[in-house]
Formats: structure tokens, sequence, C-alpha cells
């Protein structure tokens, strides 16, 4: 892509090469932990993944339609949903204004050989090609590159807030995400005895392990910045940077807004608020 449009991501790119290369040295090496404590082990989950990547259509990952997609669009006290929305709708107010400033019209979009080159990219190499998906192969209108980019840009930090942050909180309670069982789940609804089900749940080191790797994916790097953080200054014309600001002001009051319904709620729900949220996969 020419020096212009890559700055966009750049932010939201930040240590994530460098984390999978963690997790490919730790967790998917042979012997690693995915051999050591978890059911499916290291071949398995690759296995696993592969077919659900075959699976992944591009809805899933377009916050508004997978929620249609889902059936979950006007579910109550669904508060992933309801914080997930008004982030989605800020990143893409600022994606738009930014897309607009360096694109003209559908025109300029289309005529961007190296965009259209990477998104072809993607599609081919991230998604195998699959028409089926839905993922675009080109782009050829400034709303479908908008919401493009906010899918890019959400996915790589509130969606990964949203499933990463928690993992600890839940998993400490081991019966609550078991990695391993000692014994087949059960076929019938029939009550277990308290030895039957002690007995199907992972050993003690297996646990132990599995605890581990969650308390590092719960903490956040020394250096984390936030959605909307952009201290290296990328864009440096007028236009962008009162967008950005724009964009921090609108997290902000969703903070805000946060913060008041969970002096409500016996059980907060704060995996999205914004200063908590990491602008790319770092951790």
């Amino acid at each position: 892509m020419g020096p212009r449009h890559p700055q966009l991501l750049v932010p939201h790119t930040r240590f994530t090469v460098h984390i999978a290369s963690l997790a490919r040295r730790f967790l998917l090496n042979p012997g690693g932990v995915f051999d050591r404590a978890v059911a499916l082990g290291r071949r398995g989950l690759l296995r696993l993944l592969a077919r659900g990547l075959r699976e992944l259509p591009y809805a899933a990952l377009v916050l508004p339609r997978d929620l249609r997609r889902r059936g979950v669009t006007h579910t109550r006290r669904y508060y992933f949903a309801e914080d997930a929305r008004r982030i989605w709708a800020a990143i893409r107010s600022f994606v738009k204004g930014i897309v607009r400033h360096y694109y003209p019209c559908d025109a300029a979009v289309r005529g961007d050989p190296e965009l259209q080159a990477w998104v072809g990219e993607i599609f081919h190499k991230g998604f195998l090609g699959r028409r089926s998906s839905g993922v675009p192969s080109r782009l050829s209108t400034i709303p479908r590159l908008v919401t493009f980019l906010t899918m890019v840009i959400y996915s790589c930090s509130a969606h990964h807030a949203a499933t990463n942050s928690g993992q600890f909180e839940l998993g400490a309670f081991m019966p609550n995400m078991p990695a391993a069982m000692r014994a087949p789940p059960p076929e019938t609804k029939a009550p277990l005895t308290e030895g039957e089900f002690l007995s199907a749940l992972p050993a003690m080191n297996t646990t132990a392990i599995t605890l581990g790797v969650l308390w590092v994916l719960r903490n956040e790097p020394f250096d984390m910045r936030p959605l909307g953080c952009y201290p290296e200054r990328h864009f440096t014309e007028s236009p962008p940077q009162r967008l950005i600001r724009t964009f921090r002001r609108r997290l902000a009051a969703i903070s805000r807004r946060i913060h008041r319904r969970n002096a409500a709620l016996a059980l907060p729900y704060t995996y999205l608020d914004p200063p908590t949220i990491e602008n790319s996969v770092a951790i």
C-alpha cells in the first residue's frame, strides 16, 4: 500500500506478530502447553481451527451482522452486545472520516491497486479464497472499505478484549472450563455422584498449567495502549487529528456510561470499558 493508508492500522497490529511467535514457541510447539494440558493436543487443536475457518462467514466478523445472525440484537441485559455496538459505531465513525479524507469517491477506492492487492491477499491467504465466506476479494465503494477497516480494528481491539480479558476469571474455577477431562462427558441427564464428577475433572498438574497460561493472558503489558491512543502521530494533518480527538471523546463517553451502569450491577461487565481495551492483540 502507499505511504498514507497503512498508518490507520499500524497501531492496531502493534506486537501482534511478536505475541503470535511466542504462541508458536510455547503453546503450539510439540510438547508445549497444548500437548500437555489440552485434551485435543496441538494437532487436534489445529484441525479444529482449520474446520472453524472453513465455516467462518464474513458476517460473523462484522458485529451488527453477527448480532442479527445469532438472533440476539434485542436480547436484554446482554452487556457485551450493548457495549460492543457503541464501540463499533465509534470506530466506524472514526474510520469513515479518515477514509473520506483520503478517498474522495468510490472510483478512488476501485483505482487503488495497492489497497485492492492487500484485500485480495487477505481473501486468498487468510480465508483461502472461499467465495462462500462472503469475505470480499476486492472493495469497490467507500462504505465497503469503511466496513472492512472497522472490522479489522474492532477484531484487533474490542473483540479481542471481550474474549481474552475474562479467561482467568472464568477459568479460575476449573469446572467452568476444563481444558481436559479424565472421563467422557455424560450422555444422559442422570445425576452424577460426587466421586464420578471428581474423577472426570483434569489432574491437578493439568489444571495448574492451564491456569498459569490464563493468568499470563489476563495481564495487560506495562506499556499498554488503550483503544484510540496513537502516540506515534502517524497522522499529522488537521482533519485526521480532529477525528482522533472526537474518537477519544466518544470512547470516554462510552466509558462513563459503562461505569454508571456497572455501579448498579451485582456482577459488573467491565471487559469492554474503553480504557481497558488494548489497541491491538498484544497479549
